[in-house]
């Protein structure tokens, strides 16, 4: 995303640092923030996508990572491809889902493909990423562009109780054995946006001595208030706006803590 602040030469691309072990981290995730298990997030989009007019065959995800959703996606037997800025996951993604699948290399929100999808999805809070309503309005105009007409965007966004109350300036961590990792989380001043310190030990495969590597990386996540997102996806042709309860059928409530979003293409 281009809200992201610019880093230091010697930190990495976003999510390149973390690519080798990004599935381990996604299970710890689910089991200690709260995130839907992708099976259950895969579930939910097909039941929506079920009752809705138009048969929903083809599938775009955006921010796509390793192609965990991807994967859950083409085993309920829906054509996806998928779209990320890292080099580094496309690579686990590609090597998960064969060459069949059709992976983009770009950063949000550039959405360079020629086709129309019957959906497109973002389920991982990569929306959180973005700095400003002009940025949100962007990549939903990018999303419209390769949506047909009646198609449906869900994606999710860590809620602003979320971003207040379990971010905040905390710090996370664990000891996996072969992994460990530091969240480290500042809030700005305004509480505009949470800037997180992911720092990484991950033992070397080929080091029979257990030594292991050391990165960082610094992710900058916004506030997004629902009424910007309404107003920008508006403006952009995306109707019927409806927020869920972390991938169920309920709606959004002050203690949400994961919003899932859906819009259709008018």
């Amino acid at each position: 995303m281009k809200g992201q602040p610019s880093l230091p030469e010697e930190l990495p691309d976003l999510y390149d640092a973390m690519a080798d072990a990004y599935d381990r981290l996604d299970d710890w995730i689910v089991a200690n923030w709260g995130e839907k298990p992708r099976p259950e997030r895969a579930d939910f989009l097909q039941k929506f996508w079920s009752s809705r007019t138009g048969e929903v065959r083809s599938v775009l995800e955006i921010c796509c990572g390793t192609g965990l959703m991807l994967e859950q996606l083409a085993l309920r037997g829906f054509d996806v491809a998928g779209l990320d800025r890292s080099e580094a996951m496309l690579g686990h993604a590609r090597r998960r889902l064969g060459e069949q699948v059709p992976l983009v290399h770009a950063e949000l929100p550039a959405i360079p493909v020629e086709r129309q999808f019957d959906a497109v999805v973002s389920p991982g809070a990569a929306l959180n990423y973005t700095s400003s309503r002009e940025d949100l309005a962007r990549t939903f105009r990018a999303v419209a562009h390769v949506l047909r007409p009646g198609g449906s965007f869900v994606f999710d966004i860590l809620s602003p109780g979320m971003m207040a109350d379990h971010a905040g300036s905390t710090v996370w961590a664990a000891d996996l054995g072969d992994l460990a990792f530091v969240w480290a989380f500042a809030d700005s001043a305004d509480g505009r946006y949470s800037d997180a310190t992911y720092t990484q030990f991950l033992r070397r495969a080929d080091d029979a001595g257990g030594s292991y590597i050391r990165t960082r990386e610094q992710h900058r996540l916004y506030t997004l208030d629902p009424e910007m997102i309404r107003s920008a996806a508006q403006d952009c042709g995306l109707t019927d706006g409806a927020v869920y309860d972390n991938y169920t059928f309920h709606p959004a409530h002050d203690g949400t803590r994961y919003e899932t979003w859906a819009f259709t293409r008018a």
